[in-house]
């Protein structure tokens, strides 16, 4: 199962968070993807959790996790640790079909590159989808954060150094919360 999510939330991040923009930085080594991996979460998230990479369109497992933590790096070299509720809400997101009414956690010490923040499926930015790049934070997500996240900004161009919630009156919804 942890195989088929991870597949799933890969496909998700390469295709809709904004990664047309590659980095040139991106790790080449798996030595070097193992490094800029461990950037995404605190060392005893990641120190337990399983560590995937995507070559060309096949996952390898570079560490096999004890607990319920994948890792990963996207294209654009933004190195994420995901919980499983929240591979799962990145599959649904990847697929289109509502979230799993699930919370899931998110931990993207390292920062993003930027995504829309008015259409979940926006991959470059243009002049009128919002686009905001946040630096460390993590994310809760998933269809059981709705109520929580209520109260919180919900402009398309909300402060990244505060708490907000990202693409605001969709399915997909999420809080994000800076954490530096």
């Amino acid at each position: 199962m942890r195989t088929i999510l991870a597949a799933a939330c890969f496909v998700f991040v390469a295709t809709n968070l904004g990664f047309a923009q590659q980095s040139p930085t991106a790790p080449s080594s798996d030595a070097d993807y193992m490094k800029r991996a461990a950037m995404a979460a605190p060392p005893q998230i990641f120190e337990e959790a399983t560590v995937i990479r995507f070559v060309n369109g096949n996952m390898q497992t570079l560490k096999n996790g004890t607990s319920q933590w994948t890792c990963m790096v996207a294209p654009d070299n933004s190195p994420m640790c995901m919980d499983p509720n929240a591979m799962e809400w990145a599959e649904a997101w990847q697929k289109h079909v509502p979230p799993p009414d699930k919370i899931g956690f998110i931990y993207m010490l390292a920062g993003d590159t930027g995504a829309s923040n008015t259409d979940p499926f926006y991959t470059q930015k243009t002049a009128d989808n919002h686009w905001i790049q946040t630096g460390s934070h993590v994310m809760i997500v998933g269809g059981e954060v709705k109520t929580m996240i209520a109260n919180y900004p919900r402009s398309a161009d909300p402060d990244p150094t505060k708490p907000y919630v990202m693409w605001p009156g969709t399915p997909y919804e999420h809080l994000m919360i800076p954490v530096k």
